[in-house]
């Protein structure tokens, strides 16, 4: 990659991610620092995965006279505002060295300045051994390395990027001004939306109250003699306690995994790739996940997944939560199409579950308990036997238990439980399910749908409540609305038709089932939602989440203690 020439808060990619060792280190120049005195700065290209984590960077300066020069310092380089389903390959990061009093008094005659050279390494785990993650993961160095003849100054108006910062609520964080090739004087442009920041000399001050938690942002305004005004954002992801101290694993089906989105580029799977991407009946290998490299479920029978578990796509509500507290020991283990069984001893992730138990995490994430009925349910596939003239809190909701009772999902949920309560500290948090009507569940009404997510949920509550209140919290997606009247499952007090018919809400379904529901109900549907994109995604007919709406479900998740 070329040096990043503007110094722009992030160079904007949409290429594939690259493979390991692809740091592209760029052309250093001489800015100025403080009160005059030297900075240097150093544009790096950056794989994705390398967003918010820790990297090494190693400067050489060679002069004409005297000895050689060399600095090494630690960086969290980042890649900008949080996006739902990253699609971006690289980004572009200028780190500032301030190099101190007497490197800086040799270099104000940049002529005297033989040579530069950069070295910059990074690794995602340097302490990983679980042998379940990818063989790439254990590989220590995400290396690049540039050397130069030389050192020019930089443009007045090419500056640094602006921080990453990760404070915490017991006090205010203080951070370094970006640096450029002039002298700019620093204020705030945009402020944060929650919080202080103010500037104070050659540094910015940020100060948190103990409820303003969560990613934020707000915007500095550099402006010097002459100059066109410079503009540098610094991210902001606040915790209760230091993001990097905490641990997060996750466990599960599709819907912890990010089913319907290739992990390698973050690109959401099409109708016409449902056939591969389809979890087989037994054997599952987490293809078409985020948290995957996978691309065809029936090639393989082992999980691959990727090098940061999908954490820099930041599709999954996992993902998307340790995302939002700048958190990166995290991995996400969780397979599409699995079935609490295959976690239990005998399944084939149960040495999974085993290596996660091991690891003691300070959180265990998780989604399970839907597969395989309900999955072949949204499918279209009968499996449950109940028949559509059933009585809806009659006959209909018993054959529904009596489905689940089949699987024996009650005790294999409290099995699980139990052994991650018994066998870790975690603190264990189970997401339940959201509401899907795909349009290829033809054999059941929306209604009947509803009804058979409730009791799901209501298994998921139970059992989690039966195992411990204090180590297991139980959190539900927010509703996702179909735009139709739900009664008598949910209460109908909505309405967008001007013949004034009543329905739960403006639909967030998939594209697809929106369009359905609207043929089959075209007086009273309400289609949306109000803003942004459906919470569902159409590859599959509308049955998992969108990055949209795994958002939504991360919102509803407490923050880091």
């Amino acid at each position: 990659m070329a040096a990043v020439a503007s110094g722009a808060d992030v160079a904007a990619a949409t290429t594939p991610a690259e493979p390991l060792n692809a740091i592209s280190p760029g052309r250093v120049s001489l800015g100025v620092e403080f009160k005059g005195r030297a900075a240097l700065l150093v544009p790096v290209g950056y794989p994705l995965e390398l967003s918010g984590r820790k990297v090494e960077v190693r400067i050489r300066i060679r002069f004409a006279n005297g000895k050689p020069a060399v600095r090494t310092w630690t960086e969290r380089p980042h890649s900008g505002a949080l996006r739902p389903g990253d699609r971006r390959g690289r980004f572009g990061f200028v780190h500032a060295v301030l190099p101190g009093p007497d490197l800086s008094s040799r270099l104000r005659n940049p002529g005297r300045v033989l040579s530069v050279g950069v070295t910059i390494s990074a690794r995602l785990f340097p302490d990983s051994s679980d042998g379940i993650q990818p063989p790439e993961a254990n590989q220590p160095l995400y290396r690049g390395a540039h050397s130069q003849s030389g050192l020019r100054r930089a443009a007045p108006g090419t500056c640094s990027t602006g921080m990453l910062l990760l404070p915490t609520r017991d006090g205010g964080t203080r951070g370094q001004l970006p640096r450029c090739g002039a002298m700019l004087r620093w204020s705030i442009d945009r402020p944060p939306d929650r919080g202080t920041a103010t500037v104070d000399g050659p540094a910015f001050e940020l100060a948190l109250a103990d409820s303003q938690l969560g990613s934020d942002s707000f915007r500095l305004r550099g402006t010097g003699s002459g100059q066109v005004p410079v503009f540098r954002t610094v991210e902001v992801r606040a915790g209760r306690s230091p993001a990097q101290g905490i641990s997060v694993r996750a466990l599960g089906d599709s819907v912890t995994a990010g089913f319907g989105y290739f992990g390698k580029t973050g690109r959401p799977m099409t109708i016409f790739e449902l056939i591969d991407c389809r979890p087989g009946a037994t054997v599952f290998n987490d293809a078409c996940s985020s948290n995957s490299s996978n691309r065809n479920a029936s090639i393989g029978n082992q999980p691959n997944y990727l090098a940061d578990y999908g954490l820099s796509r930041n599709i999954s509500w996992p993902a998307q939560w340790a995302n939002e507290y700048g958190i990166t020991d995290y991995r996400n283990y969780a397979v599409t199409g699995s079935a609490p069984s295959d976690w239990q001893a005998g399944g084939q992730f149960h040495n999974t579950l085993l290596s996660i138990q091991g690891q003691n995490p300070d959180y265990i994430l998780l989604t399970l308990g839907a597969n395989p009925l309900l999955s072949n349910v949204l499918f279209g596939l009968d499996t449950m036997g109940c028949a559509l003239e059933s009585d809806l809190f009659g006959d209909f909701t018993q054959c529904v238990l009596d489905a689940f009772e089949t699987v024996d999902l009650d005790d294999r949920l409290n099995q699980i439980y139990t052994s991650l309560v018994t066998n870790t500290t975690s603190k264990v948090i189970v997401m339940q399910y959201h509401l899907s009507i795909p349009a290829s569940a033809l054999a059941y009404s929306a209604v009947q749908l509803g009804v058979m997510g409730d009791l799901l949920n209501e298994i998921i509550s139970d059992e989690a409540g039966q195992v411990s209140t204090s180590r297991i919290a139980v959190v539900s997606p927010p509703r996702f609305d179909v735009g139709i009247d739900m009664t008598p499952v949910y209460p109908a007090d909505f309405s967008c038709s001007w013949l004034d018919f009543k329905v739960d809400g403006p639909s967030v379904q998939s594209d697809a089932s929106q369009d359905e529901l609207l043929a089959l109900h075209p007086l009273s549907f309400c289609g949306g939602p109000a803003l942004g994109p459906p919470w569902v995604i159409d590859g599959d007919t509308g049955i998992h989440p969108s990055a949209a709406g795994y958002s939504q479900m991360a919102g509803q998740m407490p923050a880091p203690e």
